[in-house]
């Protein structure tokens, strides 16, 4: 892969040795092309030069020499074709205009001829078809041609509208049915007599049911019953009153003393105004926590609020072992007993002070280390020492570049520097973009939190530059660094933002 220098390289008038231009089998594009670049093209076995067009044509690659190309060009206008610009022996950006037929409009005889696809000149054929007439219906636009519109004539018709209003047993006339022929004209019509049914007028009283029921009845002024609706109560559920008569009426409600036979599910809330006992005959089922202080708790609640209660068994001589927890503990310890340090120690492996809390993470925890907690009080100050003889004191570490276990020994990260930072090239804080003057610059604040913060000095600081994305090259630009904070990555014409990254390193 190609080192990518993306500014200008000065060699200081200095030689270079041994170079071999790029090889390349065509032209590079122009979006890959600049003023100036050459390229030895390995098809033709020539040198090439990317050049401008100062008299109005488009740049382009050409060949390094100056009798390699074309000298000069003469074109001139033909019978039936024309050039927008006739050259004699032009050269340089060379130009023949717009290529165009020197045909015009008219009107063609019998004797005009055209070209066939065969490349020949063939007459028009003429017809016998002087002119083409309508008939019924039918209108021809343009008669006598050249070329004749045969229209169909438009249909016009004037509808007209009544209005009737039949009452029952009454009869009207309607439309049932229209024939037409093949060219969709109307030929015949069906017209039927409709007669509709005769009034009927339904009550729906209120009839008498004994006990807890009632009913309704679809009753015709003629005739009998035609259909009746019951209304069915439960004693002790269903509460059904009515008003027997013509437009009467049905309540149906609680009785005073409810039974629920099955299930009963509330969708808001339940309240009991009554004062007496309230009791029920199977389990009632609850939240599992309670929120506020008159809330009801669960069994649950209750049990996990008293597990593994803290109980305090007194002094501990990590020195001597008094009492013995580490090596035969007592086999009725309860998940919760705890002992504070008095003298100093090891505990199993880990260092303990005076202080430290020893508790019992479960019942019968035996000579089992992670059957043990250690809570250090970390009143004294951190040492340096080996991992199982360090004091675990007061410290605190950055997570950014430091491992801590849960003895609180802290081991730096394979993988991290605290000197170190990988900033993106874009366009905000801590870095700024100014694009002027054909150069695109970067400038990096080092002394910004994010990076090595105040009084960092840009003298101290290397830098490297590589790609954004895979496969992450290393690239050169000019890297100029100010007499404080400020460090300056410079390339060559117009860089986007989040193109490269930097690899910042604080000596």
């Amino acid at each position: 892969m190609a080192i990518n220098f993306l500014n200008t390289v000065d060699f200081n008038r200095n030689s270079v040795n041994n170079i071999r231009i790029q090889n390349l089998g065509a032209d590079p594009s122009a979006a890959n092309s600049a003023i100036g670049q050459i390229y030895f093209n390995t098809t033709s076995d020539t040198l090439k030069q990317y050049v401008s067009d100062t008299g109005g044509g488009n740049p382009g690659w050409i060949e390094v020499g100056a009798t390699s190309g074309v000298e000069t060009f003469t074109n001139a206008n033909g019978t039936y074709v024309a050039f927008g610009t006739v050259n004699t022996s032009a050269f340089g950006d060379v130009t023949v205009g717009t290529v165009d037929l020197t045909a015009v409009d008219g009107t063609s005889t019998a004797s005009d001829r055209f070209l066939t696809k065969a490349n020949k000149w063939a007459t028009i054929p003429f017809g016998d078809i002087t002119e083409v007439q309508g008939g019924t219906y039918i209108n021809v636009t343009n008669q006598t041609g050249p070329i004749p519109i045969v229209n169909h004539d438009l249909t016009s018709r004037t509808d007209t509208t009544s209005t009737a209003s039949p009452g029952y047993g009454a009869t009207f006339t309607a439309v049932d049915s229209v024939t037409t022929n093949t060219t969709g004209h109307v030929t015949a019509t069906n017209l039927k007599t409709i007669t509709l049914p005769a009034d009927t007028l339904y009550t729906l009283p209120v009839t008498t049911l004994s006990g807890n029921q009632a009913r309704i009845s679809l009753t015709p002024t003629v005739g009998t019953v035609a259909s009746t609706v019951d209304f069915i109560g439960t004693a002790g559920r269903i509460a059904i009153t009515k008003q027997v008569q013509n437009n009467g009426s049905i309540t149906v409600d609680f009785p005073d003393d409810v039974i629920i036979v099955d299930d009963l599910q509330v969708g808001g809330e339940l309240t009991v105004l009554g004062t007496g006992q309230s009791s029920f005959g199977g389990q009632v089922t609850i939240p599992l926590v309670p929120v506020v202080d008159a809330d009801a708790a669960s069994k649950r609640y209750v049990d996990q609020s008293n597990i593994g209660q803290s109980v305090f068994q007194g002094g501990y001589n990590a020195n001597t072992n008094t009492p013995d927890l580490d090596v035969s503990p007592a086999t009725d310890i309860k998940k919760g007993f705890f002992w504070a340090v008095t003298v100093g120690g090891t505990f199993f492996s880990e260092v303990v002070q005076p202080g430290d809390l020893i508790y019992a993470n479960q019942d019968n925890p035996g000579a089992t280390f992670s059957n043990w907690v250690v809570v250090q009080s970390g009143q004294d100050i951190a040492t340096a020492n080996t991992e199982p003889l360090a004091i675990r004191g007061i410290s605190a570490y950055d997570s950014t570049y430091f491992n801590v276990n849960g003895t609180g020994w802290a081991t730096l990260k394979s993988q991290a520097n605290a000197n170190g930072v990988s900033q993106t090239l874009d366009n905000t804080t801590p870095v700024s973009r100014v694009e002027a003057n054909g150069l695109t610059t970067f400038t990096i604040d080092l002394e910004d939190t994010s990076l090595f913060g105040p009084n960092a000095l840009a003298k101290n600081v290397t830098v490297e530059i590589t790609q954004n994305v895979s496969p992450f090259q290393t690239v050169y630009a000019d890297v100029t660094r100010s007499g404080s904070g400020d460090i300056s990555i410079i390339f060559s014409g117009s860089v986007a933002v989040d193109i490269y990254r930097v690899l910042l390193t604080h000596v």
